[in-house]
């Protein structure tokens, strides 16, 4: 875990979206109550140009982080992005156990507006006929409030909606990392060890005892995988 400052004049390159790599993760962290950014304690920044974001080369890494985090300062939100950074919506939002409901389209949250659209509906329905049987809906003022009362229900109908569809698109991206990280991690299992040559079908280290000098032989690192041809010039 890297702590970057978000803009430093005197750092190449300045920007820390410049410095994120595809495979590392972001973390920002905010106060729950005011929404203001601080650091991971929870200790607001003096300034806009002291914020620091938290980088970690892996997903695991940053959620362990930060889920260990929030048991020691409560009060703190962790956002976790990927490479792409804030173009796209946090992949993990983490709070501590007892801030959930502080979360946008939490579950409790979720199950209030649709009790409260239901009661609106059924309010309206109401409405509706008591005008009907009393002066065939000449009373205007039911039906008017009826109305409105269908408004606000199929408007907390519709937020819900966007709460769900956001949350399966965030699962969404979160499998695929996670399909990512899966198919990373076979591939580091299948590759040999760092810096070994390649002699006909098999794997092994260059001799340090002397022998014959190695011809063709195809040198393969973890961190290229692009193997190249080299030759060792004859002892």
């Amino acid at each position: 875990m890297i702590t970057l400052r978000l803009f430093d004049r005197d750092r190449q390159p300045p920007d820390w979206t410049e410095i994120i790599r595809p495979g590392q993760y972001v973390a920002f962290s905010k106060t729950i109550d005011t929404g203001g950014s601080c650091d991971q304690d929870g200790r607001p920044f003096a300034s806009a140009a002291d914020a620091t974001c938290l980088l970690f080369d892996g997903l695991t890494e940053a959620r362990a982080f930060c889920e260990e985090q929030v048991t020691r300062a409560p009060a703190v939100r962790f956002e976790i992005f990927d490479s792409a950074g804030r173009r796209d919506p946090a992949l993990l939002v983490i709070v501590h156990p007892s801030r959930i409901a502080t979360l946008e389209g939490n579950p409790r949250g979720i199950r209030l507006r649709k009790w409260a659209a239901s009661a609106l509906l059924a309010g309206a329905v109401l409405l509706f006929w008591y005008d009907y049987r009393h002066d065939e809906g000449m009373l205007i003022f039911p039906t008017v409030l009826g109305i409105n009362m269908v408004i606000i229900a199929a408007r907390l109908i519709q937020l819900n909606g966007a709460y769900v569809h956001a949350e399966r698109l965030r699962q969404k991206r979160l499998a695929e990392h996670s399909v990512s990280l899966s198919k990373s991690q076979n591939r580091s299992a299948e590759l040999p060890p760092s810096h070994c040559f390649r002699l006909g079908g098999g794997w092994s280290a260059p001799s340090k005892a002397g022998g014959g000098p190695m011809v063709s032989a195809a040198l393969c690192s973890r961190t290229d995988r692009d193997r190249r041809e080299v030759r060792t010039p004859p002892t």
